[in-house]
């Protein structure tokens, strides 16, 4: 599990967070605080906001209202620049991997420096991009196509690719989501070991309870709209709530 402190300003403050779509209350009153280097889990079931979440933190969507920090700023008072650079500070993981089949490895890893515009000359985007790939254990798939790839292999590249802006905070959407059960304990266990190379803190959406309890400091469970319950892995699994109960059963 990643060592956490709570030393400092949180990385990520959420107070009161509302998020509707017309009649559907998503997020009413959501709270979650992220310290750097801690890792917290986000738990519930499908359609329960925790994608929103995700969205309404890189300022994608907008919230109705309450306070969304991201290093100190709230979210909805950010310009567009701002927004920007914030973005450039975060990397995500998303359930599909996203990466661009046209593309080759090395493009897709070579996108988002290119992207924010950092000053390397190609010999550099070169091994920034082997450097990578080496600590995901896929040096060797540089020139692959996504099409040549595995569905775990397409996992580590995703994650490689979010890396490679050496981000401080991660966000994952299901990572382990479509892996048979050994492939989603080798991308959990990959996930803590980047945690730990990079610094980096990061909010995990999942319904793995094994990457739950290896990855994740905190487990917060969202039920109907809010931070129903908090804890460790062992608090919450050890809950005589029924519906905190019905993650672990």
């Amino acid at each position: 599990m990643a060592a956490s402190s709570t030393n400092e300003q949180p990385i990520i403050e959420i107070r009161d967070m509302h998020k509707s779509f017309g009649k559907n209350h998503v997020l009413r009153g959501f709270n979650l605080t992220l310290h750097r280097g801690e890792n917290v889990v986000v738990l519930g079931r499908s359609g329960c906001g925790k994608s929103v979440l995700i969205k309404c933190i890189v300022g994608l969507i907008p919230y109705d209202r309450g306070s969304l920090k991201v290093f100190g700023k709230e979210v909805s008072e950010m310009s567009i620049r701002e927004l920007d650079e914030v973005r450039a500070k975060i990397g995500f993981v998303f359930q599909s991997s996203a990466l661009y089949d046209s593309m080759t490895v090395r493009e897709n890893l070579e996108f988002p420096l290119r992207r924010h515009e950092r000053d390397h000359r190609h010999d550099s985007y070169i091994e920034l991009v082997s450097n990578t790939l080496e600590n995901v254990g896929l040096k060797h798939a540089i020139e692959l196509m996504p099409s040549e790839l595995s569905g775990g292999m397409r996992k580590r590249i995703g994650l490689a690719r979010s890396l490679i802006m050496q981000p401080e905070i991660m966000l994952y959407d299901e990572p382990t989501t479509g892996l048979d059960a050994i492939t989603g304990k080798e991308i959990s266990n990959l996930m803590l070991d980047m945690q730990r190379k990079y610094n980096t803190s990061s909010i995990i959406i999942s319904h793995d309870m094994y990457c739950a309890r290896v990855v994740g400091n905190r487990l917060v469970a969202l039920i109907d709209g809010i931070n129903y319950q908090e804890g460790t892995f062992s608090e919450l699994s050890s809950s005589k709530d029924p519906m905190v109960r019905a993650f672990f059963e």
